[in-house]
Order: C-alpha cells, then structure tokens, then sequence
C-alpha cells in the first residue's frame, strides 16, 4: 500500500476558488480531501457541493464528506437547524432538562442522518466520513462540566429499566452500545446504496466520550476505514506519546477487523514551536503502519480567526512536506500533470499581487497622465525579461491608442544589464516633461537603477515596478509599485510570475493612463489606426456601437474623416461634418465626451 496523504477543506462555496485550492492540494502531492457538508449546505448547496466534489475528482483527490456539526453530535463549528425545529428528539440531561443536540437513539435523528447520507452519496463522494459521534459536550451547550445525556424517553426505554441519574458504569456501556448501534445503521444504509463508510473515533477510550472497544465499531459490517484524531494540544497531552498509543490501538484495531487505518493529525492553532511534536506525530502514524494520514485543516486554518495563528503559513508547510514527502525544489521528479498544475497554481497569486498595488499603481498612473496630458512621453526602462516585456507593450500601445507618446529603452545586451554607464546614457533624450517607469524584478538591475537616477536628475517623473519593496530602484523613484510574486518554481526565473505580474501591471499603467485621456469611448477602441483591414473592420464596428449607426454609415462617416474613428463619432453622434468634428475633438484635446458636450440626447449614445 503506498503512503497517501489528505486535508481537509470547508468554507468556500464559489466554485472558481475551490477549484484553484484542490488544484494546489493535489500539486502540493495531497491524495485525498475531505469536504465538510453541514446542514446548511445540504439546504442550499447541494447542487454546488456536487460541483466542488467533481471538481476534486478531475485533479485526482479521492473524497470524504463529514457531516459538519449535524444535530450537534458530529464534529465542526456548525450550527444545527434540525434540533431547532424537532426539540422532541432532542438530548434530555441527567437534570431532566434538553439540550439542542439530537439523540442518537432517536428514530427521526437516525433518519435525518441518513437524509443526509443519501445527499453526500449524490453528491459522489467515494466515502462517508462519520466524523467525532458523541453525546452531548455540555460546554457546547452551555451547561455545567457535570451534566450528561442522553436520558430521553427512547434512552430510558432501551437502557431497559430506571436509568440513572449519575453516569455510572452501566450507563456509560449503554452509551458506547447505543453509539455503535447508531454508527452500524448508518454504515449499513451507505453500504446498500453502494457508498463506502469511515468512522473517525475520538482519541478516548474511557471517560463520558470514550470508547472502551473500538473493536466493536471497526467490525461494523460496511466499514471501510477506522480513523481516530489524536489532538494532542486538545487534550493537554504531550504528541509523542499520545499520538503513538492511539496510532498503534488504531492500526491494530483495524487490522485484526479487515478495515483500513487512517490517522489524523491538526495543523490549526500551531505554532512555528509546535512544528517539531507535529512532525514527530505524523513519523510516530507512520512507523505505527497507518499509511493513510490526514491534517485539518487547508493552509493550517489561516483563514480562520478562531484557529489560525501567525505560523499558519510556516505550518502548513511543514505539515505538507511530512505528509507528502514533498518538496518545493522537486519539480523534476514530478509527472507533467503534476508541473503543469503547478504552474497554473503558481500563477495564481499574480493577479493576487497585482490587486495588492492597486493604490500604488493609480497613483502612478494619475501621475503618469498628467505628463502625458502636458506632451511628455511615457518611456519604459528594463533589461533583460523586464525590458522585452516594456517594448512589448509600448509596441502595442501604438496602433491600439494611435501615440508615439509610449517608447521603450531596452538594455542592448546580456552584458549591458549590469553596465550602470550605458543605463545613464541610453535615457540622455529624457526630459523634464516624461514620465519614466523603471522595471526590474530584483529592483537591483544597476543598467535600471542608472537610468532611473538620470532621468530623475532632469526631473522626470519617475516610477519603479518592481518585485519586493524596498529595493535600491523603489526607493529612488517617486512611484513604488511593488509585486511580490514568492519565489519561482523554477529558482530565480523571474520570466515566470514576476514577468507575468509586470505584463498585467503594464497593461494597466497604459490602457488605463490612456482611457483617462480619452483614447476611447465607453470600453470601445475608437482611436485604433486603421493600418489594415482587421483594424478598419474593428474601427467602422466600435463606430456604429458608439453612435448607433448603421456599418454603412458608420463606413462613409470614416472615410469622410480619412480613416479617424473619434472624428467619425463626433460626426455622427453630433450631426456635424468632418471638418467641425475634428474641429471640436480638438478643442476638447481629442476627449470625445468633451466634444461632444451640449450634444442632445437624442443625438448622443
């Protein structure tokens, strides 16, 4: 049997982000996932939790469902809408009052359990995860440490007698009877339908939510795996020993019953300090032959204020590597599925960086257009993947903006990157009216940084793009806009997210400066040079959208403008000719909208 390794995962419901976080699971080297699936989700999401489950089978993860929080008897945070409405299957304590948890002995309960059952099954989990069953906890409840339950009409019935009022030893074997009754029900009714089942025990074999045999449940016809989750920081306990007895009654529990093990461990409310008795537990599972081995939660529950803690992200890989064996420098003995699914994982923090400048990125821009507004030029300044990137840009920005305003100056060689003098030299023709973005993702480049200095020596403006903030180029320009990817799957191969983040980013500095300066009309491309026949159809398109007229009209209104889109609009949303359209665009410095001020409405889009 080979060594797999699972996580846990709930709370995210768009499947968009789901996607992306099962796709880093399976990446990160996991085998399996468990969902959570409340009573919430089962009235509200079902359809979707379908969606998410599939969508953890294309990237390979087999699939356990938990009945998160269920009548309050199952573990998880959530709350129970059932017990609200059937208080009278409700958990009675020992002081005769009930409590908002239903009983296990009740036959509606047993139903509803099994309701749910039936939807986790449509939902196409490969296995049903009866997570934590317990009497009632009194804290969850709000009660004294001292109370128990159940001692409803049906429990009373089925001890076969007068029950107690003090949890003696014959209640506390009614309750362990009563548990495994309930579980082997349930087991049953997944098995008929086809399903596979795993019971997850507490690390308890004696006290008021103890197990004395676990032998009992791993037989359960039906069952499948036999879990336990032995949280060493939840019971006070140190994780070497305690881990290794509840792996070693769990593996040969499960082996004298014919079932699978499977152990897991927490990686919620961990600190950098816990990293090690966390990677002692998981080699105590291991060498306890519990080859199956499982963590709550994703990403160490960082997103979770009640669980996370400052280490989450340090903790989650240390657990990840324990678990999988995996490390980040491994890529070459990774399958292609598996690179290319880290790549697409990669990738996914660069729009994450690139909204994180947001404010950073306006300001430039604000600045930026100003001196494009005044006649200055908006020049790019790289070396390397930085530079290629800027003269891409600045290529495009012609035809699709009519501007020679943008240019790029690029590093002429390998060697000239590091050449501090021909970086001052190549921006000699830089003035006082430009503004000057310099982009390197180190923000060390000496043939940047150079540049950057003359040009703002001559009072151009100037702005950095770079990688992590506070680089010798962010702190000489005016305009920091700092991107920090992480570090690269391939090490210091700053074509990949650094080189995609500064593409994203220039493609916002330049459409965006250009809009503010009226080079189109709404979203519409109504400045574009009409240089071929693509961009004259896409030119007589953006006119007849912009006006409403027809591609005939809009065809004869361009060329009575000689091929100028923006004078063909002004012609045609104002009813005027050529000569008193440009005429107006020109008084309006080329903003259409300006232009076309005093327009009717009628006559306007």
């Amino acid at each position: 049997m080979s060594l797999r390794a699972g996580c846990s995962y709930f709370g995210v419901r768009i499947l968009r982000h789901a996607r992306g976080d099962l796709e880093d699971l399976s990446t990160r080297g996991y085998t399996g996932v468990l969902h959570t699936f409340s009573e919430n989700d089962l009235a509200y999401y079902r359809g979707t939790m379908a969606e998410i489950v599939a969508a953890s089978h294309a990237v390979g993860l087999e699939v356990q469902m938990c009945p998160w929080g269920l009548g309050r008897t199952f573990g998880g945070e959530a709350e129970s809408r059932w017990v609200t409405f059937h208080p009278e299957a409700c958990q009675v304590l020992d002081d005769g009052r009930r409590v908002a948890t239903g009983c296990l002995n009740q036959p509606s309960y047993r139903a509803f359990c099994k309701e749910w059952a039936d939807a986790a099954l449509e939902c196409g989990t490969d296995y049903v995860f009866w997570d934590e069953p317990h009497w009632t906890v009194p804290e969850h409840v709000g009660v004294g440490a001292e109370r128990w339950a159940c001692r409803c009409e049906v429990c009373q019935a089925q001890f076969g007698g007068s029950m107690p009022q003090e949890l003696t030893d014959e209640v506390l074997a009614f309750r362990e009877r009563s548990t495994a009754d309930f579980l082997r029900e349930m087991c049953e009714h997944v098995a008929a339908r086809g399903g596979k089942n795993t019971i997850c025990l507490l690390p308890a074999t004696e006290g008021a939510h103890g197990v004395s045999d676990w032998d009992a449940i791993a037989s359960i016809p039906g069952l499948a795996k036999l879990a336990t989750d032995p949280y060493w920081k939840n019971f006070g306990e140190p994780a070497g020993p305690f881990v290794e007895r509840f792996a070693r009654l769990l593996a040969d529990t499960a082996a004298r019953n014919g079932v699978e093990p499977q152990l897991w461990v927490p990686s919620f409310g961990l600190t950098r300090d816990d990293i090690p008795e966390l990677e002692a537990a998981i080699a105590s599972s291991r060498a306890a032959r519990v080859e199956d081995v499982w963590t709550w939660g994703y990403e160490a529950c960082g997103h979770m204020t009640a669980l996370a803690t400052p280490d989450a992200p340090l903790v989650w890989e240390a657990v990840t590597a324990a678990l999988t064996g995996r490390k980040a420098g491994d890529i070459d003995l990774r399958s292609t599925r598996e690179l290319v699914l880290a790549m697409n994982a990669g990738d996914r923090a660069v729009p994450v960086a690139v909204g994180l400048a947001s404010d950073a990125l306006a300001g430039a821009i604000d600045a930026i257009v100003e001196r494009l507004r005044g006649g200055g030029r908006l020049v790019y300044v790289g070396a390397g993947t930085s530079g290629r990137l800027a003269e891409l840009d600045a290529l495009e920005c012609g035809p699709t903006f009519s501007t020679d305003q943008v240019v790029a100056i690029v590093a002429p060689s390998d060697e000239a990157e590091d050449d501090a003098e021909v970086g001052a030299r190549d921006v000699a023709g830089v003035t006082a009216a430009d503004a000057v973005v310099g982009l390197s993702a180190s923000g060390t480049t000496p043939y940047t940084v150079a540049a950057l200095r003359r040009a703002r020596e001559v009072g151009a403006l100037t702005v950095a793009l770079v990688g992590p903030a506070g680089s010798a180029l962010g702190e000489l320009a005016e305009h920091e806009v700092a991107l920090d990817v992480g570090p690269e799957i391939v090490s210091g191969s700053t074509r990949l997210k650094a080189g995609t983040a500064q593409k994203l980013a220039l493609n916002t500095i330049s459409t965006v400066a250009f809009v503010k300066l009226g080079k189109t009309f709404g979203n519409l491309m109504i400045d574009v040079r009409t240089s071929n026949k693509k961009l004259r159809a896409r030119a007589k398109r953006a006119v007849a959208l912009a006006t409403g007229a027809t591609d005939e009209a809009a065809g004869e209104a361009i060329a009575a403008a000689s091929g100028d889109a923006k004078v063909a609009v002004v012609s045609l949303a104002a009813g005027v000719d050529a000569k008193e359209a440009r005429a107006r665009l020109e008084a309006a410095r080329g903003d259409v909208r300006k232009a076309l001020d005093g327009v009717t409405p009628s006559k306007r889009v």
